[in-house]
């Protein structure tokens, strides 16, 4: 009688522990408890689709519409000029908080806060991926002539937030000055009716005394980049 009632005891432990989950304790390096811990969620929070991937596809085709061709600035999108009699003057200023000051010449462009330098301009967006790959490359670049270069890019493809811009700033270790496009509309409208830009991703300029040497429409490898600038050093 009492082994019957120890044996009824032991059954319904056994169903409690069951129904209780605590069982699984017991067995938590099982194949199945390692993949179910795979594919458990990390996070709720959802990251922004500007970061998402970078585009699959970018063409080099004025006709045709991707993340490398942002097409032209149109003079509905002008804003008020401020002209002198060397050209009109853009007062910028980056993502990081630093006051940019560009003035417009009928052959280059003249940085004030950047004395003796020679300047890398590029003209970017965020999901380009021609773009992106010249990122480590431009602060290469930046890295190596130190004193004697700065680069400033202008991020013109659709709006980001300074939230995102300093995000996107962070995740490609940036070095350098970044510029929102909306500020620079201007800057974008001269640069394409003197140098021919029609939009394309990237557009570069070395710029030296004011004068730009070279100009680059699409992308660009880092040993061309480094045969002019040496050229003109």
């Amino acid at each position: 009688m009492k082994r019957s009632i120890l044996i009824k005891l032991s059954i319904l432990s056994s169903i409690l522990l069951f129904n209780s989950g605590c069982v699984f304790g017991l067995f938590k390096n099982s194949p199945k408890a390692k993949e179910s811990r795979k594919i458990m969620p990390t996070s709720n929070i959802e990251t922004p689709p500007s970061f998402k991937n970078i585009a699959a596809e970018c063409s080099d085709d004025i006709n045709v519409v991707s993340a490398c061709n942002k097409g032209k600035i149109k003079p509905t999108e002008l804003k008020p000029k401020i002209i002198t009699k060397i050209g009109e003057i853009h007062k910028l200023k980056s993502f990081q908080g630093e006051p940019i000051t560009i003035i417009e010449r009928k052959n280059g462009y003249i940085f004030p806060q950047f004395k003796n330098k020679i300047i890398i301009l590029e003209m970017f967006g965020k999901n380009c991926s021609h773009c992106i790959k010249e990122i480590p490359i431009m602060n290469s670049l930046r890295q190596k002539y130190g004193k004697k270069l700065e680069i400033i890019a202008i991020q013109v493809e659709g709006k980001m937030s300074p939230f995102q811009a300093k995000a996107f700033i962070r995740r490609h270790h940036i070095k350098y000055p970044v510029i929102s496009g909306e500020t620079a509309t201007n800057l974008q409208y001269n640069v394409q009716n003197t140098y021919g830009w029609t939009g394309i991703l990237p557009f570069i300029m070395v710029i030296k005394d004011g004068v730009t040497e070279f100009s680059y429409k699409g992308s660009v490898t880092s040993q061309e980049l480094n045969n002019d600038i040496k050229s003109i050093i």
